[in-house]
């Protein structure tokens, strides 16, 4: 089966590839601890939400969470599974999968995540954005 075409310069197998380097940016960005990098990836709007476990969150709300994890986090590593990558629409795709993640407090305590995740991106300006996030705890 040949690639969904996109757009005129776009196929599906490209934006696979462009949403999944997202994805590694996105889990970059909190290993090096560089929150404006971070929020980079998103895609500030009315519409933004955000559902952890039993949390949800406006854009608004969710930098305020993203920067207290900052601040209370020293350093995370993280691995991925089971990422796959669907685009439903020219400018729209979904991404489920698996993180999971170890690191410290900056009191030095140990954290540990293992979380499931769907993401919906937008095209926007020629490159995708986080528009709707939903983690669920697997721990």
């Amino acid at each position: 089966m040949s690639p969904v075409s996109v757009s005129p310069t776009t196929t599906t197998t490209d934006s696979d590839h462009e949403v999944h380097e997202l994805l590694a940016g996105y889990l970059e960005a909190v290993e090096q601890h560089d929150l404006r990098r971070f929020l980079s990836f998103f895609q500030e709007c009315e519409q933004f939400t955000v559902f952890e476990d039993k949390e949800m969150y406006g854009w608004k709300e969710f930098v305020l969470f993203a920067e207290g994890f900052f601040q209370a986090v020293a350093t995370m590593t993280f691995e991925r599974d089971n990422c796959s990558v669907d685009v439903v629409a020219p400018d729209v795709a979904i991404t489920t999968g698996v993180f999971r993640g170890t690191g410290k407090t900056t009191s030095g305590e140990a954290v540990s995540v293992h979380n499931a995740f769907t993401f919906v991106l937008s095209k926007v300006d020629n490159g995708w954005k986080i528009r709707h996030v939903h983690e669920s705890s697997l721990a």
